[in-house]
């Protein structure tokens, strides 16, 4: 689940004011997510034959898989702040290849132009939960379940 919240202004400052966006990304549920979708995908293809294969291809809470999709979602917050970099408002001149162990939940902050539609505040943080979570399947998929990855990228795609 991701959330995505505006901070009030008042109306003295609101014209042509920036628009401060928050968005968080609850990483349980991020993980919820992915591990639910690979659980459901290789139900609707498992038949007589393949126990093996569908097995392999359901994420799951184990330290080697949950290690696998915490860096995929690392990367991949990391793509969309660089696509956001615009209206990002974050301090950030160095960086590293640390591991991420999906203890704390993602937070990006945001500072839209004025004319930011704040009904969209929503979507902003559900495409961005949409994007990791299509982009981690795919990333998993491209080990366990060739066939797939490519689909789960074209959808991450789209939420970009």
């Amino acid at each position: 689940m991701a959330e995505a919240s505006e901070t009030p202004t008042t109306p003295a400052t609101t014209l042509g004011a920036k628009k401060p966006v928050t968005v968080t990304i609850k990483i349980s549920w991020l993980l919820y997510d992915i591990m639910n979708e690979t659980f459901l995908r290789g139900r609707t293809i498992q038949n007589k034959e393949n126990h093996k294969e569908v097995a392999s291809m359901f994420a799951s809470e184990d330290e080697e898989n949950r290690e696998k999709i915490l860096r995929s979602i690392k990367r991949g917050f990391a793509e969309v702040k660089t696509e956001l970099g615009e209206y990002l408002n974050e301090n950030g001149t160095t960086t590293d290849n640390s591991h991420y162990d999906g203890s704390t939940n993602l937070v990006m902050n945001l500072v839209m132009p004025s004319n930011f539609n704040e009904a969209a505040t929503t979507g902003v943080g559900e495409a961005v939960h949409a994007y990791l979570a299509n982009n981690a399947i795919a990333d998993w998929y491209i080990v366990t379940n060739k066939q797939d990855a490519e689909q789960y990228y074209a959808l991450a795609a789209k939420n970009y």
